[in-house]
């Protein structure tokens, strides 16, 4: 079974980047008290999570998600944008082999 703490993770992350638990307590509208219990708790209901997420413009849901088994299966879209360029890429070159083979033989002609 795998068990991630979420509240080791919230606090790694404010250690490592320096955050004053008072300002982000302020600025996601959690009680310095209540962001001080889940900062030890293991387990954050996913709405808080995603409080602290916003309040801190770092995405704590994929820091979770990459820690899970690779072959575990989602319904996020994946990001076609390398596979297409990818694509792209391949039938330029595929053209411009052609293009080359057509004046090798246009040269070798005039030789």
């Amino acid at each position: 079974m795998i068990t991630i703490k979420t509240g080791e993770l919230l606090s790694a992350y404010c250690d490592r980047e320096r955050i004053f638990k008072s300002g982000l307590a302020r600025k996601t509208g959690i009680g310095y008290q209540s962001l001080l219990k889940y900062l030890k708790s293991e387990n954050i209901s996913v709405n808080t999570l995603l409080k602290l997420s916003e309040g801190l413009e770092h995405n704590f849901l994929m820091d979770i998600a990459v820690k899970l088994p690779k072959n575990y299966s989602t319904d996020a879209p994946t990001d076609q944008t390398a596979a297409d360029k990818i694509q792209a890429l391949e039938r330029k070159i595929e053209l411009l082999e052609a293009e080359k083979q057509v004046l090798l033989q246009v040269l070798g002609a005039k030789g």
